[in-house]
């Protein structure tokens, strides 16, 4: 079933109530940011790959009039500048954008660990109904790391979130939401994994499914 676009205004992000909120603290993405969280239109769950080795999408896919993002032709984190300091496996919404959360996935890849990459906030309701699948697949996946990025979002909304949900995998507080245009997400929520070459080799916008999950994790295996 296909629906319209909604759209993700600077400043301006839905949370379940409808109501509005305003981002805190004064800082507002650049417009390479805003365009990259704009829900595309959904149309069910696809898949689609290139024998040019693009990423395989699951679940929503961009619209044909979508613009390409340099993430659509892969991500390869051995490529990004390293951090100052790599954020610890058990971190929990430590600052950070993607120099962190790249440097967190290729020391995992280095140890032989592919990465799951779930990018959620507090204003989004299909973060929040995905999430209790997401931690009962890293109980049955512990050969994958998984980390979450707190998109968008105030640190306080989303420690409350964290908590709430129990969320115990390592979290990056991205402000910013440099990992969501790094990665090419295009809507909220948007998953994504890593192989153990640290390359980008999956991805999921929108809520995940039972489906949809497996086919991520199956990448990666």
């Amino acid at each position: 079933m296909t629906t319209g676009p909604r759209r993700y205004l600077a400043g301006t992000f839905p949370i379940p109530t409808g109501e509005p909120r305003t981002v805190s603290r004064g800082r507002v993405p650049t417009f390479a940011r805003v365009l990259l969280v704009i829900v595309a239109v959904l149309v069910g769950v696809a898949a689609c790959a290139d024998s040019d080795g693009e990423v395989v999408d699951f679940g929503a896919t961009p619209g044909e009039d979508a613009p390409r993002v340099p993430a659509d032709d892969g991500v390869d984190v051995f490529a990004v500048d390293p951090p100052a300091a790599v954020p610890p496996v058990d971190a929990r919404l430590v600052p950070g954008g993607w120099p962190e959360a790249a440097a967190f996935i290729a020391r995992e890849a280095e140890a032989g660990n592919p990465t799951l990459v779930n990018i959620f906030a507090s204003w989004c309701g299909p973060c929040r109904a995905e999430m209790p699948m997401l931690l009962e697949a890293r109980d049955e996946h512990p050969e994958v790391t998984f980390l979450g990025i707190d998109h968008l979002d105030r640190l306080e909304d989303g420690e409350a979130f964290v908590e709430e949900l129990d969320i115990d995998f390592a979290t990056i507080h991205d402000l910013d939401g440099d990992v969501a245009f790094a990665v090419g997400g295009r809507g909220m929520p948007t998953t994504v994994v890593f192989d153990r070459d640290g390359r980008l080799a999956g991805r999921v916008v929108g809520e995940l499914t039972e489906t949809s999950l497996a086919q991520l994790l199956d990448e990666v295996r």
